[in-house]
Parts: structure tokens; sequence; C-alpha cells
């Protein structure tokens, strides 16, 4: 993975460290930097080896366009309709700007599909590291896996962004929308990636991006902890009521929640 910094932190303790320091040192840049330097981003992997793959790309390897994609929400748009009562802006006969710099046609609805398992260019991310560190931790360790990744983004470093006008960018898209509230209990932010291709421009894996740039930006480290300190870490974020029922409030989490409590932590 080009331009990744990879930290190996060996528990709890390394990473409350390691997360205070980047964040005190992140203020310091802000106050000094004469322009914009965005927020941190964090991200869980239950398994280090794991590439940044979005929905999308994990279900489906054939290049699609910003363009390509909004019609896909357009096909599906009657079926979700039917079962919820909600009204997104989807209009079937938008004219598709894909080289706006900003969230993509349907975004509000695109939210709510990627919550509930539909394929999307959207790479989700939360505001909270601790949040990340859940969903890392949370399935059990995949077989050969001997450690979790935690993935922490800036895109604004204080310098504003540069683009090669041929090659791939990254767009953070901001917390606020209306959609889903999972997205705010989550304390969500997405990421695309996108290049151009002749008129068009496609979707595109994030790594593409990283790497080249003649200001700083786009700064991705990778945390790697030992999956031997699942159990800590589940039952340290359960005492801060960071669980499956906090992050998704519906039946299903409030039963992983409980199983977690009763059956697989009574028998550590």
């Amino acid at each position: 993975m080009p331009d990744v910094k990879e930290v190996l932190l060996k528990d709890w303790e390394t990473f409350e460290g390691e997360m205070a320091r980047i964040f005190e040192s992140l203020e310091k840049r802000r106050a000094s930097a004469k322009t914009y330097v965005s927020g941190y981003l964090f991200r869980g992997h239950a398994d280090k080896r794991w590439r940044l793959l979005t929905t999308l790309e994990r279900f489906s390897k054939k290049p699609r366009s910003i363009n390509e994609y909004y019609r896909i929400l357009v096909s599906v748009m009657p079926a979700v309709a039917s079962l919820i009562e909600n009204a997104w802006s989807i209009d079937p006969d938008l004219d598709v700007d894909e080289s706006y710099h900003g969230p993509p046609p349907g975004y509000d609805f695109m939210i709510y599909l990627r919550h509930h398992g539909f394929p999307s260019p959207l790479l989700d991310w939360s505001r909270s590291p601790y949040l990340a560190a859940f969903f890392a931790f949370a399935p059990r360790p995949p077989e050969g896996c001997d450690g979790v990744a935690i993935y922490a983004y800036v895109e604004y470093l204080g310098e504003g962004k540069a683009f090669d006008g041929n090659g791939a960018r990254i767009i953070g898209l901001g917390p606020y929308v209306v959609t889903h509230e999972r997205h705010y209990a989550q304390q969500s932010e997405y990421t695309i990636c996108k290049k151009p291709d002749g008129e068009k421009y496609l979707y595109c894996n994030h790594e593409e991006a990283l790497g080249g740039a003649v200001v700083e930006q786009d700064l991705l480290t990778k945390y790697v902890i030992p999956a031997s300190e699942r159990d800590r870490f589940l039952a340290k974020l359960d005492s801060m009521n960071i669980n499956a029922y906090s992050l998704f409030r519906d039946e299903s989490s409030l039963m992983q929640t409980l199983a977690y409590r009763e059956i697989e932590r009574r028998d550590l």
C-alpha cells in the first residue's frame, strides 16, 4: 500500500496513548496552519491484511462512473420507497455533473443504502477511534489473522489540496446529511475516490490517490493491534457503552450485545 505509515500498538494503554498524541499534534498543526486542517477519521478492520475497499469494490470489480451508479440509485428507489416512508431527491432526469468536487448526487440515499448492506462507493469512517476499535475487534478473528487494523486519515493538512489532472482524488463528504440515525450514532463520515476517464469520472480505489502529491495531504496511518487483545478491548469499549446495540439500535444488535455480556464475556 503506497504512502501509509504502519504503527504497532501492543495493547489498550498504547492505543489510548497514541490517540492522545495524534490529537494533540493535530491541534498544534491547526494553531500554526494558515489554511484548513481537517479532523481525524478512523476506520477499523477485523484483519490487518484487508485493503481499503468500498463495499461496491468488494461486490463487483467492474468500474462504474458517477452517472452509472446514480442510475442504479434511480432503479432501486421504487423498491426501497415501497417499504419505508421517506423522501429522497432522486431525479431520474438529472444531468449528472461527474466533475463536481463534493457529495455525489443522491448522497443521502446512498448513505441509507450503505447502512443496510447495498454495495456502495462510499468508504465509511468514524470521527471516534474508539468506535473504529469496536468495528475492528467485534467480529471473531478470521482464520490466520494475528492482528486487526485501525486506520487514521486526515484529508487537509493546512496546505490545501492539489490534484493530478488525470489522477485519482479522495474527496471527504462531511458529517451532516439527513439520513439514517446510525450515521449519527456511529459519528460517521464518508469519502469517495474518483478519477477521470475520458469524459467520465469513475469511482476507484482509495489507494490510487495516495502518493505523489505536491502538497501535504491525505495522511493515512495504519495502526496494527494484536488480535489477542480482543477480549480486553471489547470489555473496555462496553464499559464506555460502545457495543453493537449502541451503534446499530435494533433487535438483532441488542441480541448480539446481550450474547457478548452473558455468554462470551462470562466464558473468559
